[in-house]
């Protein structure tokens, strides 16, 4: 086991109660964080074996806890980010399929603006020829109007043909645009999904391996021990075995009592923290 090893432990005076100022440190004072003098203590500690095995296989359990919990998350999100996929890929079908829709509707609008305007023309080509057989200059001056007439309307007919064929033509673009994204996009979610996939076996084969390891991890370890961290775990849903520095608990933070860091130091057990119920075991500082 070898020798007992020996730390000091610095007291506040003020908030210290029965301290023993060893003779061989006296008038060797430090300062605390807030100014007051501190009593330097010295701790003899002589961890116990069984005890640090312990400590060592809780923390395997909980580093394999952590890791499962981060993979299993891992494999919650690969559906749902698939299917924001899929749905990013549906929703561009449809305004590829509403824009082939637009342009449909275009092309029946030019077609019946063309009917009209061969019927106009047709109507156009038959007043010209009725101009040969009027008898009275008023049927021929009722006729060169009903020719203007036609002639205004079938312009006018041909520039809204024209409108839509530019339109037509726009849309077109746009819809061969849509195409080639659509293309583009199928192809980069069939990849995705691949990966995916992949990833979700691999995670999945870890998972297995994970459980497979802390399965042999608790069958080790001490049961009240295991109960007690597990009944933690979830409640608190996050570490539940923590070090404790400078005599602060890393889970919450917070000091814990003189009395309770020294026990610490001297490894007689495996404490909770008075603040937050957190497991908590000395881990010493290193030197920056």
């Amino acid at each position: 086991m070898g020798p007992p090893k020996l730390y000091f432990s610095g007291r506040d005076t003020e908030t210290s109660r029965g301290g023993v100022e060893p003779d061989e440190l006296k008038g060797k004072r430090a300062h605390s964080r807030i100014g007051r003098p501190l009593i330097l203590c010295a701790i003899y500690t002589n961890r116990d074996p069984e005890l640090d095995d312990s400590l060592r296989l809780i923390l395997a359990i909980q580093s394999i806890d952590t890791r499962r919990d981060a993979v299993e998350r891992e494999i919650a999100e690969i559906p749902q980010e698939i299917q924001r996929l899929r749905d990013d890929l549906d929703l561009l079908k449809r305004s590829m399929e509403q824009s082939q829709s637009d342009l449909e509707e275009l092309k029946k609008r030019r077609l019946s603006f063309e009917g009209e305007l061969e019927e106009v023309e047709i109507k156009l080509k038959k007043s010209k020829a009725r101009l040969n057989d009027v008898k009275s200059n008023k049927e021929y001056q009722a006729v060169l109007k009903e020719i203007d007439e036609l002639k205004a309307l079938a312009s006018e007919k041909e520039e809204v043909v024209i409108t839509w064929m530019e339109d037509i033509e726009i849309q077109e673009k746009d819809c061969a645009d849509y195409a080639e994204k659509w293309e583009q996009s199928l192809r980069e979610y069939e990849n995705q999904e691949k990966k995916y996939s992949k990833t979700m076996k691999d995670f999945e084969r870890e998972v297995h391996s994970l459980s497979d390891r802390r399965r042999a991890a608790s069958q080790e370890v001490d049961k009240e021990l295991l109960a007690r961290y597990e009944a933690l775990r979830a409640n608190l849903g996050n570490r539940v075995v923590v070090p404790v520095t400078d005599a602060v608990c890393q889970g919450c933070h917070l000091g814990i009592p003189p009395q309770q860091y020294n026990n610490l130091i001297r490894g007689g057990s495996l404490e909770s923290c008075p603040n937050c119920n957190r497991i908590i075991y000395w881990e010493e500082k290193e030197d920056s």
